[in-house]
């Protein structure tokens, strides 16, 4: 919560937001206006209309969800337009950049007080371009993030970056470039060496004609000893790697795991 109360006045006209009169009042279409001729001029007056009426709606919104306390979002509607505008002209990775870097520098005013316990927690005021003080809640909703989100983007931030992950439709570089015949190469070496071959009973089912038949199959299957984990695995990968000085692209830690189960699904670790 905000650890300050707002000097805002309490008049406000954040009603104004929200009522039929007004919007339809905006709505309105004068004289002047109808008399353009450009169908492009009048398009695009059209798409500026219709952004306003979502953001009246957005900032209604904001200011009906803000249940904290001192009301930190009340006599803010235009303070709030401004930062939905704003924010909604971003893209994706320009949204949590922003948001990165909003947090890198709250993470480290003055105002931060770090409590230990079972790690450490730090606590914060937050702040937002144009509005000011708010509730850790509005400062999640205002930036169309959720708290746990919020949550994770600050441990990105402890970690020490503040770049957006080049996700979402991008294809996952460390993935793309990984040299997985090499890989599988390796680790079916590597399982050889240390692990063990021990025959499997492998049961597969079929349904055929609404009636459901079961088949049983022996496989050979390397179980590596229990003491492995995928972690030390990637440990070993790494360690051979730099002995011999090897030019080859390695995967990250998650990323050789899935690769490996995906593609040498007869070598297990042991349970």
């Amino acid at each position: 919560d905000v650890s300050s109360e707002s000097e805002e006045p309490d008049e406000s006209n954040d009603e104004d937001w929200s009522t039929a009169e007004s919007a339809e009042k905006d709505g309105e279409v004068t004289g002047d206006s109808e008399g353009i001729e450009d169908g492009e001029q009048a398009e695009e007056d059209i798409s500026i209309n219709l952004i306003e009426v979502d953001v009246h709606q957005k900032v209604t919104g904001l200011i009906r969800a803000d249940k904290c306390e001192r009301r930190c979002l009340q006599g803010k509607a235009q303070e709030l337009q401004s930062l939905v505008c704003s924010v909604s002209q971003m893209t994706k990775s320009e949204r949590m950049t922003f948001v990165y870097s909003m947090l890198g520098v709250l993470m480290q005013t003055d105002t931060v007080e770090r409590r230990r316990g079972k790690g450490e927690r730090e606590k914060f005021n937050y702040y937002l371009p144009f509005v000011g003080a708010v509730c850790r809640p509005s400062f999640a909703r205002c930036l169309d993030l959720t708290p746990l989100t919020i949550q994770r983007y600050k441990s990105r931030v402890r970690d020490g970056s503040i770049a957006a992950k080049a996700h979402g439709n991008v294809l996952n570089k460390n993935a793309s470039s990984v040299d997985i015949p090499w890989l599988i190469k390796w680790f079916k070496e590597f399982a050889e060496e240390v692990g063990e071959v021990v025959p499997v009973r492998v049961r597969m089912q079929k349904t055929v004609a609404g009636k459901t038949k079961k088949y049983y199959s022996r496989e050979d299957y390397t179980l590596l000893p229990v003491y492995f984990t995928w972690d030390s695995v990637y440990g070993e990968m790494h360690a051979y790697v730099e002995q011999i000085r090897l030019r080859v692209s390695e995967p990250g830690r998650s990323t050789m795991g899935k690769l490996l189960a995906q593609h040498c699904p007869e070598i297990r670790i042991r349970s």
